[in-house]
């Protein structure tokens, strides 16, 4: 594994610390379209000949299914929300990678500067010629 050093590291942290200051309204779920009546008694979907779909935004709360009726006139809105929550889904993901891999070579170079300071520390001091 090719190790980077914790100033790259930091510098794709910072590339994507600008990615999630461009974020835009983001909104959480699934969007599903569903079958649905309209309610008028003169149309065919009341006599269950053909069905209108309807937009609701599904997610989980507290562990139990949640829906979200979304008016058709925002379809185009939500489901842009959606694709930037998932955007910044993958944004904090891979910073959190990044943060991870920051830790870990934090903990590298302590263990390697260490390591040094004990091998200068057995090293015989040399004398030099002396200086009448």
């Amino acid at each position: 594994m090719n190790a980077k050093s914790t100033r790259e590291l930091e510098a794709q942290r910072a590339v994507l610390l600008r990615q999630l200051r461009r974020a835009g309204p983001a909104i959480e779920g699934s969007p599903a379209m569903v079958p649905r009546k309209c309610g008028s008694a003169t149309c065919e979907c009341a006599h269950g000949v053909v069905k209108h779909h309807a937009m609701i935004l599904c997610k989980k709360v507290a562990g139990r299914s949640v829906a979200t009726y979304v008016p058709k006139e925002m379809w185009e809105q939500v489901r842009e929300w959606n694709q930037e929550h998932k955007r910044l889904k993958k944004v904090l993901k891979e910073m959190s990678a990044l943060n991870e891999q920051i830790i870990r070579q934090h903990v590298q170079d302590k263990r390697q500067e260490q390591a040094v300071r004990k091998s200068l520390s057995v090293l015989p001091l040399q004398k030099g010629p002396s200086i009448p």
